[in-house]
């Protein structure tokens, strides 16, 4: 009985009409699913994509902060409240992500403005005799 995979060291054979055709479908296919990677990627990603709304977990795993800080805290983020399931946005992650950024720079002008408020005088009047 003979095997039907050729030896490491045989010459390959040229290929005939209908392996060239079959090649050119599958290259064809190739091109319109935007490559290899498009077709062995991973199709979670593309069913997340088109999901409307995430769940704590999912949220939690796109801002990579941890499940519970975000369930501690949703009475003030923003957030989707479908009866009692809390879902997330795309424009509440990143209301989230902007609600908690820092920037060292404005942190100085903050401590400067709240300085000149310690200084001016108070707004009582004074008794005069």
């Amino acid at each position: 009985m003979m095997s039907a995979v050729a030896p490491a060291t045989a010459v390959p054979a040229a290929l005939g009409p209908n392996e060239l055709q079959g090649l050119a479908a599958v290259m064809s296919l190739l091109a319109q699913a935007g490559g290899i990677d498009a077709l062995l990627g991973n199709r979670q990603s593309e069913h997340g994509e088109k999901r409307l709304h995430l769940g704590y977990s999912e949220a939690a795993e796109r801002l990579n902060i941890p499940e519970k800080w975000l369930r501690e805290r949703i009475s003030s983020l923003p957030h989707r409240k479908f009866g009692k399931f809390v879902q997330f946005a795309e424009e509440d992650l990143r209301a989230i992500s902007d609600m908690h950024f820092v920037n060292p720079g404005m942190a100085t002008e903050k401590n400067r403005e709240s300085a000149l408020m310690a200084i001016q005088p108070s707004k009582r009047s004074r008794k005069r005799f």
